[in-house]
């Protein structure tokens, strides 16, 4: 197998259709690129002429120290890491694909550098983190929740909720409140409710307001931005969602709303699910990434809409993986 960096046009021409995620795409990383410190690498392996295998990352060198990171921390961006694209229904020839892509990869990876540090959070496609154990890294699980939307119907899925969380999405749809769908602008204005939940809390969100418009403008007919406002046309909270071939992910947004007593994001998200099974512009999408189930407190919660619980992998450079955050400014604005 070949590994070798390709621009972001090669890049776009080679990705395969199905079981990448959205943070992917190349509209996604040349908005990325524009923000983030260190210069954005694009590997991809070739089996002859066929691509199999791709990884997008950002890379910053000092005095022979390389870090290599994929995502980025500071972005939004929940997982980026490797894509392999094996057609075999064998695993066997699946798992030598995984194994030679991965070996090929970590070379290229470290050629020429004195010390290479990798940190990579892989999506939920890439279940078989095992040649990076191999090769001495850590390896950590994270979980996150999928609704699945597939060959079903609204009120079927509204079944699979918890009794409590049906009778609030009913009530709720009985109050006069005034659920729209819009873009970048509308992303902004989530984007400021979320600092201005973190301000009360004592911190900083770390995602630019500039660049959260610019990732919704990019994506066009692929983002989303659902708000919720009150009769008086008060704003009360929204959800920004992005698309990618098969799945809807929650972004942005969803900071806690009241009105009557009732939980604002409840409707929201079954706004997105309703558009998901209705909309015929939305007819690929299969699931709804809830996000991260780790925090106990929103897990509880995002359990209520019967999701699946699904397993992803962390990969870092074992304990040396301080000297990369020490190198790599995370964020800059």
């Amino acid at each position: 197998m070949n590994v070798r960096r390709v621009t972001l046009g090669e890049w776009e021409n080679s990705l395969p259709a199905t079981g990448t995620e959205v943070f992917h795409s190349p509209e996604v990383l040349r908005v990325v690129d524009e923000y983030a410190t260190g210069e954005l690498r694009l590997y991809v392996g070739y089996r002859g002429e066929q691509p199999v295998g791709f990884l997008p990352a950002f890379v910053r060198e000092l005095a022979g120290v390389r870090a290599v990171l994929s995502p980025i921390p500071g972005f939004s961006l929940s997982r980026m890491g490797p894509i392999v694209a094996s057609n075999s229904p064998k695993q066997r020839k699946r798992e030598r694909v995984n194994r030679t892509f991965t070996e090929q990869l970590l070379e290229t990876l470290r050629e020429g550098s004195l010390l290479t540090l990798v940190a990579m959070v892989f999506s939920t496609e890439y279940v078989d983190p095992r040649p990076y154990l191999r090769d001495g890294f850590d390896v950590v699980p994270r979980f996150t929740y999928a609704l699945d939307l597939r060959e079903t119907d609204a009120e079927s899925v509204l079944k699979g909720f918890t009794r409590d969380l049906r009778s609030e999405i009913r009530k709720l749809e009985d109050t006069d409140l005034d659920v729209a769908v819009g873009g970048a602008a509308d992303a902004v204005r989530v984007y400021d409710d979320y600092c201005e939940r973190f301000a009360e809390q004592g911190a900083e969100f770390p995602t630019p307001r500039a660049y959260t418009r610019e990732i919704v403008a990019a994506l066009g007919d692929r983002a989303r931005v659902y708000t919720a406002a009150s009769p008086d046309g008060s704003f009360l909270g929204g959800v920004s969602v992005l698309y990618s071939g098969e799945t809807a992910y929650f972004w942005q947004g969803g900071m806690r709303a009241d009105y009557d007593g009732l939980s604002v994001n409840s409707l929201l998200h079954w706004r997105i699910v309703e558009d998901i099974l209705t909309d015929p512009e939305l007819d690929s999408i299969e699931r709804y990434d809830l996000g991260r189930a780790a925090v106990e407190r929103l897990g509880r919660y995002k359990s209520k809409f019967n999701p699946e619980l699904v397993p992803y992998y962390e990969v870092r450079s074992s304990k040396l993986l301080w000297v990369a955050k020490k190198l790599y400014e995370f964020v800059t604005y």
